[in-house]
């Protein structure tokens, strides 16, 4: 029989014990440790090189954007300027200009904003303004109607989101709808990435789940976590739960209307699934109403569609 300090000792013991090091996780203060401040000259680079494949809706992606139009819907009656923050190709700008309604339509990628130009058609009730989300002082306070700030305009701020949402509503005169990254759906996210391209829990993982924050620069880890995706880089990221959402916004002296997931019916659906629904136009309205009523009244704290912010609010001023 052998001795168990043998089988200890051996090459093969050895070999595992390399192998087990090089999985183990160094171990971060995720609650204390500072989180890199956003460098948004290298987040134009990456905005800029997503430009032309903004509008290319994916997996849920069309659900999510549905959705957020029928929330907008609700809220024009009265409203007369429209501020779309980080409206990037136009989307939403253009189509409500062409309505007749006031737009400003502000984004900080230059790409983002040709692209727009000229999908705008020389439409008449639109301006074109280079901006950040987290910096709106060219607008005086309660400057616009409503004030869309939509899909990754805030979250994609960083450690600047909270100053993104409080100038947000800042030039709201009345309603605000916006959308955030929805922490639960991004810690599911990092999880999943982090097992299938590191084979082990990253202190990202960590660092969403106790926080909600991701810095590309922030762990040694992280640079296999962005592998693959545009620029191989994902830009600074604070993810929102919807109590921390609505606290945010109830702090710059808003009403919170609603503050729930969006679409967290599709994120649950399979794949294939949800294509149907997308390809077909009746069914598709009729999936975005049971969507609706999913988020209203079965699971209102549900992590939202995969694609796209899946966290939204919408509030008014209480004054």
């Amino acid at each position: 029989m052998q001795c168990l300090h043998h089988v200890a000792d051996g090459p093969a013991f050895r070999r595992n014990e390399n192998q087990t090091r090089q999985r183990e996780t160094k171990h971060y203060d995720v609650l204390t440790m500072s989180v890199p401040e956003t460098d948004f000259n290298r987040e134009k680079q990456w905005w800029d090189a997503k430009a032309e494949k903004e509008d290319r809706d994916s997996a849920d992606e069309a659900i999510n954007r549905a959705l957020r139009w029928r929330e907008i819907e609700r809220h024009l009656q009265g409203v007369t300027t429209v501020l779309d923050v980080g409206a990037a190709t136009g989307a939403f700008s253009i189509p409500l200009a062409k309505r007749g309604f006031a737009v400003t339509h502000l984004d900080f990628s230059l790409a983002m904003l040709k692209i727009a130009r000229e999908r705008a058609n020389d439409a008449a009730n639109i301006q074109f303004v280079e901006g950040n989300s987290a910096d709106l002082r060219r607008f005086a306070d309660r400057s616009f109607d409503l004030v869309l700030n939509m899909d990754g305009a805030i979250s994609f701020c960083g450690s600047e989101a909270r100053g993104a949402i409080r100038e947000t509503c800042r030039v709201a005169r009345q309603t605000v709808i916006l959308t955030v990254s929805h922490r639960a759906q991004m810690i599911a996210s990092w999880t999943s990435s982090s097992l299938f391209k590191t084979g082990k829990l990253v202190p990202a993982v960590e660092a969403m789940l106790s926080r909600g924050e991701w810095h590309q620069d922030q762990f040694p880890d992280n640079e296999a976590l962005t592998e693959g995706l545009t620029q191989n880089y994902l830009g600074s990221l604070k993810a929102f739960t919807p109590g921390e959402l609505q606290s945010a916004l109830e702090n710059c002296g808003m009403k919170v209307l609603r503050c729930s997931g969006l679409g967290s019916l599709a994120a649950l659906c399979t794949p294939e699934a949800i294509q149907r629904a997308v390809n077909d136009e009746v069914v598709f309205k009729e999936f975005l109403s049971r969507c609706e009523q999913f988020d209203r009244d079965i699971l209102p704290d549900g992590p939202g569609t995969r694609q796209r912010a899946g966290l939204i609010a919408v509030a008014r001023r209480l004054d």
